[in-house]
């Protein structure tokens, strides 16, 4: 069987490559970290030199790294357009609509099928399977990668042309940064009025004002875990996304404005590296510092 690449082994590009690996597949990982190759390999992943190593071994590539520009640095490993047996490209980063269409035509050009592919939920929700993909493309492009789609998020939803599942992305993404940030100003409150913050996250669950959120991110907001299982600083990657998008179409987003102002501080305060739920961290600070006035 020829091996899966995998070019960028954070969070999810190492959750995707042990996905692949379980379903009995081959996968050849890169990632420019080399700590990151090393700590993959005793999960059955081979761990490349170079991401040309990657694409001269493997027909399908799955793309996981942090930003567009870094995608547009790994097709060069392509090569040029009169080389033959390109590999199929999966993009798994988020990107705005502009740049995914820019990076599928860069694609295109130089012969090698292309499929759009951001991931809908945290690193630990693709390991076990209950993330979403969303997916965008040429639908020929698609089938021949369904099966290895069909392993990474069996919930999958069709976006789309190439550019919709980036939209789709950032909307959504848009709602779940709200609901992240309001659970912790409301986790925050309840504290401040005297609640057990454990038993307010469970009659939280229960109200209506239930979302996913409170599963994921509301005991490492009561227990100040910052594990990554998605990073902050990528959080505020894809809120200035969402705010570049919303400005190009003459839009303004109060909340998701202040949201990644909140961000913005969190990170001075737990790190870049430490995990989305840390947004909490900036609003205690805002509360202890009215209760000290």
């Amino acid at each position: 069987m020829i091996p899966i690449g995998v070019i960028g082994l954070g969070l999810m590009g190492s959750a995707m490559a042990e996905r692949l690996v379980q379903a009995g597949y081959g996968v050849i990982g890169y990632d420019c970290d080399p700590t990151r190759g090393n700590a993959l390999q005793e999960t059955g992943v081979s761990v490349a030199a170079s991401a040309h190593e990657v694409v001269g071994r493997c027909r399908t590539l799955l793309l996981a790294v942090y930003d567009a520009a870094q995608v547009e640095t790994t097709l060069e490993a392509l090569g040029g357009p009169d080389e033959n047996d390109r590999p199929v490209v999966i993009c798994t980063t988020t990107c705005s609509p502009a740049e995914i269409v820019r990076i599928a035509e860069r694609a295109a050009a130089i012969g090698s099928a292309f499929v759009e592919m951001p991931v809908s939920g945290t690193s630990s929700e693709l390991r076990t399977g209950t993330a979403t993909c969303l997916i965008a493309g040429d639908a020929t492009a698609i089938r021949s990668v369904r099966n290895i789609i069909d392993i990474l998020c069996p919930h999958s939803v069709l976006a789309g042309n190439i550019g919709d599942a980036s939209r789709t992305k950032l909307a959504i993404n848009l709602i779940l940064q709200g609901n992240r940030a309001a659970l912790a100003e409301g986790i925050v409150l309840a504290e401040h009025m005297g609640l057990d913050g454990h038993a307010f996250l469970r009659t939280a669950r229960a109200s209506a004002a239930y979302s996913k959120v409170m599963d994921t991110k509301g005991e490492k907001m009561l227990t100040r875990d910052y594990r990554p299982q998605s990073r902050i600083s990528q959080t505020l990657k894809d809120a200035e996304l969402i705010l570049k998008e919303a400005d190009r179409h003459d839009l303004e987003l109060p909340i998701t404005t202040a949201q990644a102002s909140l961000l913005r501080k969190a990170i001075q305060l737990s790190g870049a590296d430490s995990d989305s739920a840390s947004v909490i961290e900036a609003i205690r600070q805002q509360m202890d510092g009215k209760d000290s006035q």
